[in-house]
């Protein structure tokens, strides 16, 4: 693999799971950063990391005297534990570092930062949200993947107040781990990820868990076959992850969920109607749509 140009020399990495274990392994395999710093709650967590070689050294905690030389942080921790973990480090860290994420919700991390400006101006300057289209079922060090961005999405969603060399900076050491960036409003990428993956996740969930319920339901499981497997994948995902993802983005998942059931409703009529027309129209429709996005 052709290394690319090195981007920073010192980097912070705040959650060594798998998004930010392969943010890290992936840069560290393809020399974009020098020196990896790896956090987590949990220490075992950062020492697992360690000894997979994601990461070249663990912090302990804001305390540590290495977080004075880092030049970039990324976080890929449940969204609603920035707040507290931003505060606890933002006052230790040098003042010209840059700041990017990799959360699923983009609104409610410009919240945060709002909430942060008072105590720590010009963080919104320096702090890039994105969210990398990429992950998998499996959670946890052990997870990660080198190559996991290699032709995926990454959606930027700057502020107004970030400066546009911070932008340029976090765009350009996406694309060198492979991914393709693109730009939108915090808002609109809430209300696209809402219906094209927070939906999906909860069917996932909400269906296997109605399948559980019924008597007979861990038996019907082991006769599933491909599609059952398929479909429910993703269901074997963080609970912790998506419950605050469920929470985050509420509106815009609710939203997607209130459509949802209107066409299930309309499906479910014409079953009860023997409505052949209606649900070949419905179904054909989508078929259609699902064949032609998988040759894109």
């Amino acid at each position: 693999m052709v290394s690319k140009p090195r981007h920073f020399q010192r980097m912070l990495a705040i959650g060594v799971g798998l998004i930010g274990g392969s943010i890290c392994l992936s840069a560290k395999q393809r020399g974009l950063v020098g020196h990896v710093l790896g956090y987590s709650r949990r220490l075992e967590t950062a020492h697992e990391a360690l000894r997979l070689g994601l990461i070249d050294e663990c912090v302990v905690g804001p305390g540590d005297s290495n977080l004075r030389t880092v030049e970039a942080v990324v976080l890929s921790i449940p969204v609603q534990q920035y707040k507290p973990v931003l505060t606890q480090f933002l006052p230790v860290l040098p003042a010209n570092c840059v700041f990017f994420d990799a959360g699923s919700t983009k609104a409610d991390v410009v919240d945060v930062l709002n909430e942060l400006e008072h105590a720590f101006p010009g963080l919104k300057a320096r702090f890039v949200p994105a969210h990398p289209i990429a992950g998998g079922e499996s959670h946890g060090p052990h997870a990660a993947v080198a190559g996991l961005f290699e032709n995926r999405n990454c959606v930027l969603t700057p502020m107004e107040q970030t400066h546009t060399a911070h932008v340029h900076k976090v765009e350009s050491f996406w694309q060198a781990l492979g991914a393709r960036v693109s730009f939108m409003a915090a808002l609109d990428h809430d209300e696209m990820f809402g219906t094209v993956s927070h939906l999906p996740h909860f069917l996932a969930f909400a269906y296997v868990a109605s399948v559980l319920n019924h008597p007979k339901g861990a038996q019907f499981m082991k006769e599933g076959g491909a599609g059952y497997r398929d479909f429910t994948r993703i269901a074997a995902s963080s609970p912790e992850m998506w419950a605050d993802i469920f929470q985050n983005n509420s509106k815009a998942l609710l939203d997607a969920l209130s459509a949802f059931e209107a066409t299930s409703a309309r499906l479910r009529n014409a079953i009860e109607n023997d409505d052949r027309s209606t649900l070949e129209r419905v179904l054909s429709e989508a078929a259609a749509y699902r064949s032609q996005w998988t040759q894109k």
